[in-house]
């Protein structure tokens, strides 16, 4: 079970990779869902807007879609259902790449078959990355999957005032601040300098927060 943000929080894997036109965010997380049911639960407009945020558009190649509360659009390159989807995600004036992988797990958590689900967001290594670092991608990222594994618990519920109370309440802060800290660790692991990878994951929290940036 997910339900708690302490179990979630070691429910995800996180890794940081360079990447050719950046670098590479990547969350992994193993649900009690087959293939089907996870890649309805990302790619259907009613199965998102319990979860995720109203998204309109077609799943196909080609095709456009966009999340208009999160002011992000983008064109779908590659769609391998149930297994594999490429998106671009475009923000305001910032394009970056967006692969989401379904695979079959041997065994979930309570010892049925179910679904692993690696996110994999490459953004640029710009001005933005110097200073958030891959906490400002991945704390949306951990939140959005700690809102499917809410979502895939109980599919016909709608989670969306209950996520935006938590997100607003002390323990949403504490797991903002928690999944900054497990981005820092990432970062390190991944080759980067602790002090400035923490100075970022910071930057990150307190941006998230509404609270004053560190600036230097």
């Amino acid at each position: 079970m997910t339900d708690t943000p302490t179990a979630q929080l070691t429910a995800v894997t996180r890794t940081v990779t360079p990447a050719k036109n950046g670098n590479t965010v990547a969350l992994s997380q193993t649900f009690d869902a087959a293939p089907e049911q996870l890649w309805e639960a990302l790619t259907t407009a009613e199965r998102l807007a319990r979860w995720f945020g109203t998204a309109s558009g077609d799943v196909v190649p080609g095709g456009r879609y966009e999340l208009p509360e999160m002011e992000t659009s983008g064109r779908l390159v590659e769609v391998e259902p149930p297994h594999r989807l490429l998106l671009t995600w475009e923000f305001g004036k910032s394009s970056s790449d967006l692969e989401l992988l379904i695979t079959p797990a041997e065994e979930s958590a309570e010892g049925a078959g179910g679904s692993t689900l690696i996110l994999r967001h490459t953004v640029p290594a710009d001005a933005h990355w110097a200073t958030f670092g891959p906490a400002a991608t991945g704390c949306g990222w951990d939140a959005a999957l700690y809102a499917l594994a809410q979502h895939l618990e109980d599919p016909g519920k709608d989670l969306m005032r209950r996520l935006g109370s938590f997100a607003g309440s002390p323990d949403g802060a504490e797991f903002t601040r928690a999944t900054a800290d497990a981005w820092y660790e990432a970062h390190v692991a991944g080759g980067a300098d602790r002090k400035p990878a923490r100075k970022a994951s910071v930057r990150t929290a307190a941006a998230y927060l509404g609270e004053e940036i560190e600036t230097e």
